[in-house]
């Protein structure tokens, strides 16, 4: 239950309200169990030698601030090429949603999507621009799947073997980090 409030806390750190106005974060956060990109970047997925490229395109809330939604772009490549512009690329867009739980006490409940689909990979989204290192449902653990956070905001631009790319897995231990976007690769 600590973990899940210490991800929502990183959620809101990630924007400002003004005036009703999303004000979107330039800080990618690396947190033990998650990380958060700014919208519009590219944040990359692995498992074994699959790849995906992660993007989400739109956040907002519904009718409450506990109403939130988020629309995201995939573009998986299982043959560990890289290659996001090969022809066997499977792209997904899809909307997650994660509306306030309806119901008194131990019999509230929330239908909705919080499950990012990356073709065989499948992360957790927790709120805005953040996923899990793990799918929903699971314990917190390492799953063999790493993020990387990146300052591109096309696919057609990733290189995965990039030397810049600093690639993060599940790990308890670790301290929040916030990056400014701008310095995420030493620009």
């Amino acid at each position: 239950m600590k973990k899940i409030a210490i991800i929502i806390l990183f959620c809101l750190l990630t924007s400002k309200t003004a005036g009703g106005e999303l004000i979107v974060s330039d800080e990618v956060i690396i947190a033990p169990n998650a990380v958060v990109i700014p919208l519009g970047k590219i944040l990359l997925v692995r498992k074994d030698k699959k790849y995906c490229a992660l993007k989400f395109t739109e956040f907002w809330t519904g009718k409450t601030e506990d109403d939130r939604y988020a629309k995201y772009e995939s573009y998986y490549q299982p043959d560990g090429s890289g290659n996001f512009s090969a022809k066997n690329v499977k792209f997904v867009r899809e909307q997650l949603s994660a509306p306030r739980p309806r119901g008194i006490g131990r019999f509230a409940f929330s239908f909705g999507n919080r499950n990012v689909r990356c073709g065989s990979i499948k992360l957790q989204w927790s709120g805005k621009t953040s996923v899990y290192f793990y799918k929903k449902g699971k314990k917190p653990d390492d799953y063999g799947i790493e993020i990387a956070p990146t300052i591109w905001t096309d696919a057609l631009e990733v290189n995965v073997f990039d030397p810049r790319i600093q690639w993060y897995i599940y790990n308890e231990k670790r301290q929040k980090e916030n990056i400014p976007i701008e310095k995420l690769w030493g620009n």
